[in-house]
């Protein structure tokens, strides 16, 4: 695990990163919008989590904490950039959403506390391996320009959401796994709870994305867009709702153990490359 400097110019980026699917750039811009709030959550309740842990941890699990909260940084700092492309391109409604997601973070940092907190960030931990298994292994041409800005986000973030996979994991069954309800039935109320919490919001604000786009005329082929929306949810909910049911909520569950998405690794060493720059942790 590396905390790497990438540094992304979105001045010429398009809301249509991928012209050819407007419904999924509309989806994947939706759950942009929700980062740059969600990720200061999780590490939040990382380090209110960590506070909590014996004094004999090993240094290397430290490390894998400090580098967590790196690289979470840098994403929700690059995905507000992203963002402010958007409410620059006419969906000014969107600080609004926002508005009303970060209070919500907000309420279950200071009120349902650390625990619910790092549940709930393990919970979204979860899709990240997931996710970065279909964006360099199923997604074909959704994904294919990697030298567009938007698209080079996305993979680069997934792809370090795979290598930081098991931090959240791993704090949390090392704070509070001792008990059955503590750690497993918890688990996945967390898992559970993120899950409708957030993709509630995603589908709510792409949804509204759409709907701007046909007022504004920007939406191509738009009788048919709700149709294409729908198809594009259930390609996820079919690719995504096995491996959470018969994998991620398996009591034995280590997200350590999912192998590397194909490429993933390539495309970290070519990020770095890329950028050369590595933060100090």
């Amino acid at each position: 695990m590396e905390a790497r400097k990438v540094d992304l110019d979105f001045s010429a980026a398009q809301v249509y990163w991928n012209p050819a699917e407007p419904e999924y750039c509309q989806l994947l811009n939706a759950i942009s919008t929700l980062l740059p709030d969600l990720e200061p959550l999780l590490i939040k309740a990382v380090r209110a989590a960590q506070e909590k842990l014996p004094a004999d941890i090993p240094a290397d699990f430290r490390r894998d904490l400090r580098l967590f909260v790196a690289q979470e940084g840098r994403h929700y700092r690059m995905h507000k950039r992203f963002n402010d492309m958007l409410v620059a391109q006419g969906y000014d409604w969107l600080p609004v959403e926002q508005q009303r997601l970060a209070a919500d973070f907000d309420r279950f940092f200071h009120e349902k506390g650390v625990k619910f907190s790092l549940a709930y960030s393990e919970g979204f931990e979860t899709f990240g391996p997931l996710v970065s298994m279909f964006f360099f292994e199923e997604a074909g041409v959704l994904m294919a320009d990697w030298d567009e800005p938007t698209t080079y986000l996305w993979l680069w973030h997934f792809a370090e959401e795979y290598e930081h996979r098991s931090v959240c994991n791993h704090l949390y069954h090392r704070v509070y796994g001792g008990s059955v309800y503590g750690g497993y039935w918890y688990r996945i109320y967390g898992l559970w709870y993120a899950t409708i919490h957030l993709f509630a919001y995603s589908f709510r604000v792409a949804l509204r994305l759409l709907a701007t786009d046909r007022r504004t005329g920007r939406l191509p082929r738009w009788r048919f867009s709700r149709l294409r929306f729908a198809r594009l949810l259930l390609r996820f909910a079919r690719y995504m709702l096995p491996k959470m049911v018969l994998g991620c909520m398996r009591p034995g569950y280590d997200p350590a153990t999912i192998p590397p998405p194909r490429h993933s690794l390539a495309f970290l060493e070519a990020a770095s490359q890329r950028y050369g720059i590595l933060e100090p942790v």
